[in-house]
């Protein structure tokens, strides 16, 4: 006889702050490859990919962010302490990627998707480039982040 496992409020929490974590920020590790097929097989629709990461960053993924947040929050004052290193590293990483998806990423993607229907194509490439340097330091936050919330070091 195999009994139901009884779930807690709080894993249900864990599930939403985890699912928020995936659809916040799984589809942004995908968007070089969306902008290298385009530049490869149609340029024209450069702008249409920058228009729909516009669009995911500014619904999906900070609805998504503000989710981590909210339950983040749950979740610490339900069984964590504010000074844990796991949370405050947590914390400081959401804080963090809201500040630059709002302040660097949604603004230069909207400069990049501009340059690019203007036909600037030198000014859409410097955008480009500032991008494709941020984008990897904002992804490995987020791989160090899921690590310090599974392995919950100096605990």
């Amino acid at each position: 006889m195999i009994l139901p496992a009884a779930v807690q409020f709080y894993d249900v929490v864990v599930f939403f702050h985890i699912a928020a974590v995936v659809l916040a920020f799984g589809p942004t590790f995908a968007y070089p490859v969306f902008f290298s097929v385009a530049a490869r097989t149609n340029p024209a629709a450069l702008a249409t990919v920058g228009r729909g990461v516009l669009t995911w960053d500014r619904t999906a993924g900070t609805l998504g962010m503000l989710l981590i947040l909210v339950t983040g929050l749950y979740l610490t004052s339900d069984r964590w302490d504010f000074g844990d290193f796991f949370v405050s590293w947590g914390f400081a990483a959401i804080i963090l990627l809201f500040g630059v998806v709002h302040g660097f990423f949604i603004p230069n993607t909207r400069r990049y998707v501009q340059a690019v229907e203007a036909g600037r194509e030198d000014e859409a490439q410097a955008v480009a480039g500032r991008l494709n340097v941020m984008g990897p330091i904002a992804g490995l936050a987020v791989i160090l982040t899921i690590y310090v919330m599974t392995a919950k070091p100096f605990l």
